[in-house]
């Protein structure tokens, strides 16, 4: 047994309230808050929950709720869920008060067989309950009374608690509901974006004939459903679908040659298991089992702590008969790695399949001392968790590179081959991530896995082939890892369009941002990110919602770093090369452009990028020279496009030019229907003053002493305002609040 040293902090205090504390392994959530309302002299009369901000993650004894929340039931939840992946981890009691715990996870103590949990060292002493909240306490003194540590400590060895088997409890979610329509389009959305995502791996395997592993795990599949879908069906005396386990009469070796050539290099690859391009297939798959042998627990690697559970427990049952079906994906892995092998044949009128188990590896891995199994899992979860965080912040990053920095990180050192085996062994056989060789260089990549490699890939030759990558933080790595959200506040405010312009329910909007990141992410341009928004919209919506979509996705795009970029954003990478952020695969290239008819229906993302640019800098900055030059394109060129009209007319409304923005307005009206709603809209945005793009703030003096509105108008800004979170004027690329605006 072991035990986890925690510091809790209660947070915001001051001078700062904090316990030392140690407790035992494999206990729940709910023993937890046990002992923490112990350490704290709480009296347990108040809601609580625990929760991982980064991840919006909660454990409580609520039901989820939310499409952003992930929600797991404290009294089944063991702390090794998440102890030691997360530095720390926050527990709330009394929502009213707000007493806020941060559990900082120190280390483990091996040393630790209590089922107790004990202090080790305390600062600080304990607040009254219902007395407003360390706000409250601080500023007044407060009602605390000193801690009893003798009384605490006897309290504690009162709550012994047993050691638990992780259950492997699911997450608790709410039903998600849509209407008819939005069913419909959510389909089409899907489907579209499944044909995309099926079509690269179609392209690579089309013409490769399966291997006889692939078979036999295929073979393993289909009897499982047809055997499942016939008990629910009905109930049969003696059923159709037998599975009995048989004397194991092969060794690993034996089973691996199952194996297709490139599968078996693969695996070489993955294991790091040097070999000759000499080598037969049966020379490779001997060395691939002698080094499973010789480390049984790079098993572990491949089979999750549920999944080596079942594994075990299906290699302890007596030859004969089983009842029921093995569970998840265990044996279909074991079957993968030459674990296990299935047979399955048919014979007058019943399916049987015969299980048996690999003669030398199996014992191997039934005898692994449990000490070397939780040490093995502990690892890889801690390195797993890592390596989460920076194939999401760069989407796409070289393995060296990546292993310089994550041990820059994180202060540790990793064998090339150990770190190989990490990424290949447990990330690529599990899907965690994708890899990607590239002969020229001779450099493998790691990438998440929702992205297109290749489309990066080329774009990354590209832009940066010779630049090195942008360096973050552990903090900027885990925020960065946290969302779409995270990265980019135009992500937040893309979200509310959806929601509240669009009429979105909020699994649907948060489902449209999840499926649209990894398009943003590849470094897809406006026009195809925007046409992938629209295939989730209804057909009739206002002109005003559709041109502030076009701005927010265009803001959201050249804000978000990119894989292709190394790291930067695309207004970062242009400051650098003193280029145009619209040059970087903003619009479609020529060839792939339809013919742009400027009538009223078309889109702004349909025009030149030129235009866009020039547009995007009218509405956010109401830059006056880009203003006119659209004003004598518009001339020029007889645009009748609404969109382009609306846009112009808002950007002169924000340039305080009013003359012009009715001109405009007058135009819209003689449109269609929907041309004459964006007229309304900015006709009250011209009679009020008020910005849709701009985030009012009080007590703001825009206009000074001598302001005299004009007669047609009731309020008006003499001069374009900036929001906290628009480009600053001053060309750096950054927010205003970060750059000039600093002092607001």
């Amino acid at each position: 047994m072991a035990g986890y040293i925690l510091k809790i902090v209660l947070e915001d205090t001051h001078p700062p309230v904090w316990r030392r504390v140690v407790i035992p392994e494999r206990i729940s959530f709910y023993e937890l808050h046990l002992v923490i309302q112990c350490f704290f002299g709480w009296k347990d009369c108040h809601l609580h929950s625990f929760s991982i901000p980064q991840e919006d993650i909660f454990i409580d004894d609520e039901e989820g709720s939310g499409f952003w929340n992930v929600h797991y039931p404290e009294e089944t939840t063991l702390v090794e869920r998440f102890f030691p992946g997360y530095k720390w981890i926050r527990y709330t009691y009394d929502f009213g008060d707000d007493w806020r715990h941060k559990i900082i996870f120190e280390k483990i103590d091996e040393s630790y067989e209590k089922r107790y949990a004990a202090l080790i060292k305390v600062k600080g002493d304990n607040f009254e309950e219902d007395t407003g909240g360390v706000w409250t306490n601080d500023w007044d003194g407060g009602a605390r009374r000193p801690l009893d540590v003798q009384a605490v400590t006897e309290s504690l060895r009162k709550l012994v608690f047993p050691a638990h088997e992780d259950s492997g409890a699911e997450t608790e979610s709410e039903s998600v509901y849509f209407s008819d329509d939005e069913e419909k389009r959510m389909d089409d959305f899907f489907g579209d974006f499944l044909d995309r995502m099926d079509s690269a791996f179609y392209a690579s395997s089309h013409n490769h004939k399966p291997s006889p592993m692939a078979l036999k795990i295929e073979s393993w599949n289909q009897f499982c459903e047809e055997s499942l879908q016939q008990t629910e069906e009905e109930t049969l005396e003696e059923p159709d679908y037998v599975l009995e386990i048989v004397p194991g009469t092969k060794s690993c070796a034996e089973l691996l040659r199952a194996l297709n050539l490139q599968e078996t290099r693969d695996y070489c690859k993955y294991l790091q298991v040097p070999y000759l391009n000499s080598w037969t297939k049966t020379q490779m798959t001997s060395a691939i089992a002698q080094e499973l042998c010789s480390h049984p627990e790079y098993v572990l690697y491949v089979l999750y702590e549920e999944e080596l559970r079942e594994y075990l427990h299906l290699a302890g049952l007596p030859n004969g008969r089983l009842e029921k079906l093995p569970e998840g994906d265990a044996l279909t892995k074991a079957l993968g790695i030459g674990l296990a092998d299935i047979q399955v044949e048919k014979r007058m009128g019943k399916t049987r399949a015969t299980l048996s188990f690999a003669m030398d590896l199996s014992p191997l891995l039934c005898s692994l001392p449990a000490a070397l199994r939780k040490q093995t899992y502990r690892d890889l979860r801690s390195f797993s968790e890592r390596l989460k965080m920076f194939v999401l912040a760069y989407g796409l990053i070289d393995f060296d590179s990546l292993r310089g920095m994550f041990q820059s990180v994180y202060h540790t050192v990793i064998e090339p081959e150990v770190f190989c085996r990490y990424i290949y062994w447990h990330g690529r056989f599990n899907d965690l991530l994708q890899t990607l060789y590239r002969s020229d260089s001779r450099k493998a990549y790691a990438a998440a896995i929702q992205l297109d490699a290749d489309y990066i890939m080329e774009r990354v030759l590209r832009y940066s082939k010779d630049l090195e990558y942008v360096s973050f933080s552990k903090k900027e790595l885990r925020e960065m890892g946290d969302g779409i959200s995270e990265r980019s506040d135009w992500a937040e405010v893309l979200y509310n369009i959806l929601r509240y312009r669009f009429e979105f329910t909020e699994v649907t909007a948060g489902v449209v941002l999840e499926l649209i990141f990894p398009e943003i992410m590849e470094g897809r341009p406006l026009p195809f990110v925007f046409e992938s928004v629209l295939q989730m919209l209804p057909e009739e919506q206002e002109l005003s919602d559709f041109c502030e979509l076009w701005f927010v996705l265009s803001s959201l795009l050249l804000e978000l770093e990119l894989p292709m970029l190394k790291g930067r954003s695309r207004r970062q990478y242009a400051e650098e090369k003193g280029i145009s952020a619209w040059d970087i695969d903003m619009a479609m290239a020529m060839e792939e452009k339809r013919p742009v008819v400027y009538v009223k229906e078309c889109h702004m993302y349909e025009f030149d990028r030129s235009i866009q640019e020039m547009m995007f800098q009218a509405v956010g900055l109401a830059s006056e020279p880009d203003i006119k030059q659209l004003e004598e394109y518009l001339q020029k060129e007889k645009i009748q496009s609404e969109e382009f009209l609306y846009l112009l007319a808002e950007a002169n409304i924000i340039g305080c030019r009013f003359e012009e923005a009715d001109s405009l307005i007058r135009r819209l009206r003689k449109s269609s229907p929907r041309g004459k709603k964006g007229a309304e809209a900015l006709q009250e945005m011209l009679e009020t003053g008020i910005d849709v793009m701009d985030e009012p703030e009080e007590d703001d003096d825009l206009f000074g002493d001598d302001w005299q509105p004009p007669v047609s108008q009731t309020y008006v800004r003499e001069t374009p305002k900036i929001g906290r979170n628009d480009p600053c004027p001053c060309g750096s690329g950054k927010k205003y609040k970060k750059c000039c605006g600093r002092g607001l």
